[in-house]
């Protein structure tokens, strides 16, 4: 998988927290990894950063350090673009 397939992945998860009216997602780099079965820790990570909109929170990790170890918590109640993107 690429950037690309990560990010259409978290957006995909991200839609489904919402219409279940759950408000908090963690998602860990190596979770993700693991869901998709391959790709690059890197491009999982920078696929992360990516749909991070204001207000989320880094939980784990560094967003310029180790890719593998980054985990985020993204809120779903609202996924407006009018939020703001983080990255």
């Amino acid at each position: 998988m690429n950037r690309k397939d990560f990010e259409e992945m978290i957006g995909f998860l991200k839609q489904e927290y919402n219409i279940n009216g759950w408000n908090a997602m963690d998602l860990g780099c190596a979770e993700l990894l693991a869901k998709a079965g391959s790709g690059k820790a890197e491009d999982a990570a920078a696929a992360m950063l990516s749909h991070m909109l204001t207000g989320d929170q880094i939980l784990q990790g560094d967003p310029h350090g180790h890719a593998a170890g980054l985990k985020v918590r993204y809120y779903c109640d609202n996924l407006d673009e009018s939020r703001g993107r983080m990255f």
